[in-house]
């Protein structure tokens, strides 16, 4: 038996000389929860040194095994005095606590869970003799995990229950360490305990003394649902189902995963955490417990209850009240009738029934949306994948390097996306985008927008041009140059503005149909090149005027028809030369006159008049000859860029044409009206399901 009047609960602080005894403490530690022991002491020194005592560690001994907790003195007060003894109160909590006190909003990128809580624990001087994983799952690399405004004890509590990761303490006089685990070959196994039903005797050995069990409904089946865009047609859903009966089923979107193996262990793990507290012990004790440790039930007379049970949390008290030797203005006295000594209560679940941590830290969501800077490599002006997606640097972001490196991918939103069609703009390095956040989550982000500032302003200013609408294109790299279509709205001044810094292809597939409705002034620099696979139709209501400052050349391959209203006149500084290869007909209603150095030869009603200054018949010489024909051919112009239609969802546009086409050739039409407003898109296309819509 112990000796009532000696003290046999201690702490020792072995940095600090004092002279402190334990008066009484309270304590509570759980799986997945740094723990906290209260403890009051009493000392003969009123001037014991607080700055030297805080943050140094110290062992709390439950009892003469030596058994008990290892920690840090986390909080200290200096409390009354009485004639010899002055009282003291600290909290003896483990240095993973400290971890409540930084909060941080960072991005963690190709890292595992147990790496990423590595590094933090490490942060905190925490090295790795002071944590284990002991884990069986081989748990994949996140490409992407933010800790979002929340404290890293927060950030490490919640990757855990997220994965289904336990952690607990194991300790010795001279430290603690922390062990996570995922699955029942982590926790160690304590002395055996015999149940001895509470007679309010003392027993003569350590006894578990209440002991009972509680069953609870529970959900039966889990079901998590995701999307991936790179698989969307994918249904990407996973469930696990227990034995257990009636189906209750809780569902879950998103689940946060891209492959339906890893879906199986999430959806697995869930229901395990749902069914963690199916059956819960509840009991009291006076014997040394730690959560995180095999119970060995003995004694109990309902047999099946007489084996290994998980310890969930303990609940300790302690009290002493021995130590004093004066009054020092408190009460001791308990309500029930627990004086002297250590006791504990606890819960406990079958060991055979997996742990996993309830979902008590939520992940943050990000409320409304934010702002980003458009990062990429050095020297890149524009940077994507082949998705369009581009990276960004958060402005809470303290470790990003503005580089390629600052973030995942971000899908950009864009007013239209279809198969092979839809529109596009890729922000660039240096952009500020408008960010928002899938369900709220901060890892998966989304850009919707981009935003000016003032280095970045507006391509017009404001609000002196606030009537235009512009989409202007900046030259990269290196910038200098600009695409632009812009559109003036401003009363009596309206205009739509292109500009192509470079070159403007067109490709119209039908027909073009222009109106301009007063003048039209085209410049063309350098040279000009049309060709017309079919007819030209021109018509001018009035005068044409057309200069030409250097040759003509005009080829017609087969007959040339001018008619002239009133008159020609034909003008040539030196020659004019015709040339056929048959006959030439002149042929004039009333007069014909040829003229040429002083001579003229005149045909009119009243005959052929000769004039020169001799007239030769039969009597030799040769006829005049001229330059001849020396004709130049175009050059045919270059075809604009061409580029092909996206795909319709069901049916190829192609497939419907030639559906439409054998109608038309049915109906023995000449041409396929048909087939040409369906080129238009304005045609109602057969379905796969119903046939011809109309």
């Amino acid at each position: 038996m112990l000796d009532a009047n000696q003290a046999h609960i201690t702490l020792a602080i072995p940095a600090v000389d004092n002279d402190l005894q334990v008066l009484s403490f309270e304590g509570r530690e759980a799986l997945n929860k740094p723990y906290r022991f209260d403890i009051e002491l009493v000392s003969q020194r009123a001037d014991l040194d607080l700055d030297a005592l805080i943050n140094q560690t110290a062992y709390l001994a439950f009892g003469p095994s030596g058994k008990g907790v290892h920690g840090v003195l986390y909080a200290i007060e200096q409390g009354d005095s009485g004639k010899r003894l002055t009282r003291y109160r600290i909290s003896l909590r483990p240095q993973l606590a400290y971890l409540a006190h930084r909060h941080n909003q960072r991005i963690f990128q190709h890292l595992t869970v147990p790496q990423i809580i590595g590094q933090i624990l490490e942060e905190h001087g925490i090295q790795s003799d002071a944590y284990q994983f002991q884990l069986g799952y081989l748990y994949p690399e996140r490409d992407y995990c933010v800790q979002y405004d929340e404290s890293d004890l927060h950030f490490i509590q919640r990757l855990c229950e997220e994965e289904g990761i336990s952690f607990h303490f194991q300790h010795s006089e001279d430290s603690h360490r922390l062990v996570f685990g995922d699955d029942a070959s982590v926790f160690p196994k304590l002395d055996p305990l015999n149940y001895q039903q509470g007679s309010g005797l003392a027993a003569d050995h350590e006894v578990v003394r209440a002991f009972g069990v509680r069953l609870e409904t529970r959900s039966t089946h889990a079901t998590w649902r995701d999307y991936d865009f790179e698989q969307p047609k994918l249904r990407m859903e996973a469930d696990y189902r227990s034995e257990f009966s009636p189906a209750l089923e809780v569902y879950d979107y998103p689940g946060r995963f891209t492959d339906r193996t890893r879906g199986k262990h999430l959806a697995k793990r869930s229901l395990e955490r749902l069914r963690s507290d199916y059956e819960l012990a509840e009991g009291k004790s006076d014997a040394y417990l730690i959560s995180g440790h095999f119970l060995a039930l003995a004694g109990h007379p309902r047999q099946q209850w007489n084996d290994l049970w998980l310890l969930d949390e303990v609940i300790h008290e302690g009290k002493q009240p021995q130590v004093l030797e004066e009054s020092v203005t408190s009460n001791t006295q308990p309500g029930d009738g627990f004086q002297q000594g250590y006791r504990n209560r606890f819960t406990a679940t079958p060991w055979d029934i997996p742990y996993r941590p309830a979902l008590e830290h939520r992940k943050p969501k990000v409320l409304g949306s934010q702002t980003a800077v458009v990062t990429g490599p050095a020297g890149e002006e524009i940077h994507c994948d082949q998705y369009g997606r581009v990276k960004v640097q958060f402005h809470w972001d303290r470790e990003g390097l503005g580089n390629d490196t600052t973030s995942c991918w971000l899908r950009v939103a864009s007013n239209w996306a279809g198969k092979a069609y839809g529109g596009i703009a890729i922000p660039r390095v240096g952009m500020e985008v408008l960010v928002t956040f899938l369900e709220g989550d901060p890892d998966q982000p989304l850009i919707t927008g981009c935003l000016y500032h003032t280095e970045h302003v507006v391509p017009y200013d404001l609000p002196a041009n606030k009537t235009r609408s512009v989409f202007k294109t900046l030259s990269s790299p290196g910038g200098g140059g600009y695409n632009e279509f812009r559109i003036e709205d401003r009363k009596g001044a309206e205009q739509i503005y292109i500009h192509a810094q470079r070159d403007w292809d067109e490709n119209i597939e039908n027909n073009q149909k222009i109106r301009v409705g007063n003048e039209r002034h085209d410049t063309v620099e350098a040279n000009s090149y049309t060709e017309l696979q079919a007819e030209e139709h021109r018509t001018t209501d009035l005068d044409r005027k057309v200069e030409v400052r250097a040759n003509d050349h005009l080829t017609v391959a087969v007959t040339q028809h001018n008619k002239i209203g009133t008159g020609q006149f034909i003008e040539a500084g030196n020659e004019i030369h015709y040339n056929a290869g048959s006959k030439v007909v002149i042929d004039a209603g009333m007069e014909l006159t040829a003229a040429g150095g002083g001579s003229f030869l005149k045909l009119d009603p009243s005959g052929v008049t000769l004039s020169g200054a001799t007239i030769k018949m039969n009597s030799g010489g040769g006829p005049g000859s001229g330059s001849g024909l020396k004709i130049l051919g175009p050059l045919i112009p270059w075809a604009a860029d061409a580029d092909k239609a996206g795909q319709k969802p069901e049916l190829a546009l192609a497939n419907a044409q030639l559906q439409l086409a054998v109608k038309a050739r049915q109906l023995a039409a000449s041409r396929c009206p048909i087939c040409e407003a369906c080129r238009e898109g304005l045609c109602d296309l057969p379905t796969r399901a119903g046939g011809a819509q109309g």
